[in-house]
């Protein structure tokens, strides 16, 4: 195991539903928070905030995370190499900083800009978003996600605040901004936060939309180097740790065993991240379209349906339960008229997994 920056502090908000802690049997010292509501600020000001009655989320302590995951992978056995970075590949061997290594599978977990993804000849994924992030030192709602959406605050995608430790929240946004990013950070937590100390920021690359074919040879991608990420929120942990363990899975099997892994994450998560790359839509348009659909959301049938349904890891069953409610049609509408045909998809099959088109 090939580690390059064991101590970077990590370009992520750690935030999870309760999927990812039971496939990684993480342990209580790691959650920092539970949560149990969302609110949601239109570009006009709108708000609507959504609570279930029970634990829906919980933000992790991301160093410790990465920690543990290296502490479990060298306890399993793992020969880990740390800080290593590979610099190139020949053959069944990857070159180092630390060495050279052969290998009978190599599995490469190295990012939206993965090399390895680069040196055997693999597609890019289909759209490379900007992720920033800060930490503010300010008092955040105990159980409580904001989403802040609009373009003057993140084109084609959103911002958010989500509370860490104590005293401490994550600022952040996702979009297609590019280097125009960080100062929309920066104006949103002035606006958001005012006078706050700011501790640290990050940013880094999201990939959305998993590229056509994820192996080649003896290799294969997981993770971000494969597209494996929300595209509605960018997240890539549930999606990376389910990818990774059918990866372990079919490296086990030698190179040979190597074809099934494509169909086998696919079956797993090409549903989920279709409907996703179809609601990435939503983020495109006007100002004034989302404020409707804000306001349309804000009905007592949509709250009861998302209390009883809301899922962090899988949006999709969301909007089939307000499909078969009537009473929540109404604010449905508009919503599937802003990103297009996913009913009639969904009615019908084949949803396709190519990025929004802009």
């Amino acid at each position: 195991m090939v580690e390059r920056s064991p101590h970077r502090p990590p370009r992520c908000t750690g935030l999870v539903g309760p999927t990812t802690l039971d496939l990684l049997a993480l342990p209580p010292r790691l959650v920092l928070r539970d949560l149990r509501a969302v609110r949601v600020v239109a570009p006009g000001g709108a708000v609507v905030e959504f609570r279930a009655p029970d634990v829906r989320g919980y933000v992790l302590d991301r160093r410790g995370l990465d920690r543990w995951l290296l502490e479990r992978a060298a306890e399993a056995g793992a020969e880990v190499w740390s800080p290593a970075t590979a610099v190139g590949l020949s053959g069944r061997r990857l070159h180092t900083t630390g060495g050279a290594v052969e290998f009978g599978v190599l599995v490469a977990a190295d990012g939206a800009a993965s090399a390895v993804r680069r040196w055997v000849g693999l597609p890019s994924p289909g759209e490379l978003l900007v992720g920033v992030q800060a930490e503010v030192e300010a008092p955040g709602a105990e159980d409580r996600v904001e989403v802040h959406l609009g373009s003057r605050v993140a084109p084609g995608g959103f911002a958010w605040v989500v509370p860490a430790g104590e005293g401490v929240v994550r600022v952040g946004l996702l979009t297609v901004a590019g280097r125009e990013a960080f100062p929309l950070l920066d104006r949103f937590v002035a606006s958001r936060f005012a006078g706050r100390r700011v501790l640290r920021r990050e940013g880094g690359l999201i990939p959305i939309g998993p590229p056509a074919t994820t192996s080649a040879g003896r290799a294969l991608v997981v993770g971000d180097a494969a597209g494996q990420v929300k595209p509605l929120s960018g997240g890539g942990l549930l999606f990376g740790a389910i990818a990774a363990r059918i990866a372990g899975e079919v490296a086990a099997g030698g190179a040979d065993a190597l074809p099934a892994y494509e169909a086998r994450w696919r079956a797993e998560l090409g549903e989920e991240i279709a409907f996703g790359l179809q609601g990435r839509r939503a983020f495109f348009l006007a100002d004034r379209e989302l404020d409707r659909i804000v306001l349309a959301l804000d009905r007592p049938a949509v709250h009861r349906l998302v209390a009883a349904a809301g899922d962090i890891d899988r949006p999709s069953r969301l909007v089939r339960a307000l499909l078969s409610h009537p009473s929540a049609w109404g604010a449905l509408f508009p919503v599937v008229r802003a990103v297009g045909g996913w009913v009639a998809r969904e009615r019908g099959g084949g949803l396709s997994t190519a990025p929004p088109r802009r």
